[in-house]
């Protein structure tokens, strides 16, 4: 039996290895023809072999190399698709499907993606490459649907910023997540939404004496053992303890001094929330905290890709 499936599958890659012509300009020209007939499996396979001969000319080696990239694209293999794209980019800038190259090579981007709480090179990347097509291609028919891809990459972006900014509220570092939270309502106000920062950025205030409470009781557990060490009969480590114990003594004030602007600040901040927006959900906890209801719950982030947007290119192409 075993001796029979081996053959059965020899037969079978010999018949495949058959169907693959020989000759290079045959590869070529049955790889164009399988893009044609959307048959992309084939296209690559046959595109891949004449273009790593090297024997084609300079004008099939641009026509073959598109064409490689687009049947990529359209089996939805955003790795192989990116790559040639790039390439395809790099060797002919001035080809008149440099443009289609640069559309397609963004929305390769996207969908390498995986979303706010990964890396966002690669939709840093994209929005770069709406931004170029753009501004290159203005009359361009795919410009809104370019314009709509920009703004998702830009969202992840700012989604990924508020994650970081969780991060900190998850391990109570509230003045670090206002921080963060500041410069996301700076940059990125035009892509979210002003209730939820704006909530975010009081909540953060708001809780800032939660962490100097948590950091005033480090700092006096610290402020105990420098002060054991001014009975040492060594007059150097007193004096050492004695400059630790005036720093330690500052760093506590200055907490107590930061929970009540933090504190300040919040309400300000979450009052205005409840105001503005008395019906949305981020008004409403803003309500409920200043009413003293505790909100430490972890915000989650959007992920404006749910599944491939590849769905959505078809519209343009």
């Amino acid at each position: 039996m075993k001796k029979l499936a081996f053959g059965v599958i020899a037969v079978f890659l010999l018949a495949a290895c058959e169907r693959i012509p020989r000759d290079v300009q045959e590869q070529y020209r049955k790889g164009i023809e399988a893009g044609v007939e959307e048959d992309w499996g084939k296209s690559s396979l046959l595109l891949e072999k004449a273009l790593s001969s090297g024997e084609l000319s300079p004008k099939e080696q641009e026509m073959a190399k598109i064409a490689l990239a687009d049947a990529y694209f359209n089996q939805g293999d955003w790795e192989n698709a990116a790559l040639n794209y790039e390439e395809f980019l790099e060797l002919y800038p001035a080809s008149p499907r440099a443009k289609d190259a640069l559309f397609r090579l963004g929305v390769c981007y996207l969908n390498l993606t995986k979303g706010p709480e990964w890396d966002v090179t690669f939709a840093k990347k994209a929005y770069d490459l709406f931004s170029e097509f753009i501004k290159r291609y203005p009359n361009d028919p795919r410009v809104p649907k370019a314009k709509e891809y920009q703004k998702i990459a830009r969202k992840i972006i700012a989604e990924h910023e508020v994650y970081i900014a969780g991060t900190y509220d998850m391990l109570h570092k509230f003045t670090a997540s206002a921080k963060r939270y500041e410069e996301i309502k700076r940059e990125f106000s035009d892509v979210e939404p002003p209730d939820r920062l704006g909530y975010l950025l009081g909540r953060a205030y708001y809780y800032i004496p939660l962490q100097a409470k948590e950091e005033i009781e480090r700092l006096k557990r610290s402020l105990e053992k420098e002060k054991e060490k001014l009975k040492s009969e060594d007059a150097d480590e007193r004096r050492v303890a004695k400059n630790r114990i005036e720093l330690i003594e500052k760093d506590i004030e200055g907490w107590k001094e930061k929970a009540k602007e933090g504190r300040k600040k919040g309400e300000e901040i979450l009052s205005e929330v409840a105001k503005e927006y008395p019906n949305s959900p981020y008004g409403v906890k803003a309500r409920e905290i200043l009413n003293g209801t505790e909100h430490l719950e972890v915000e989650p982030v959007e992920n404006p890709i749910k599944r491939s947007i590849w769905w959505k290119i078809k519209e343009t192409i």
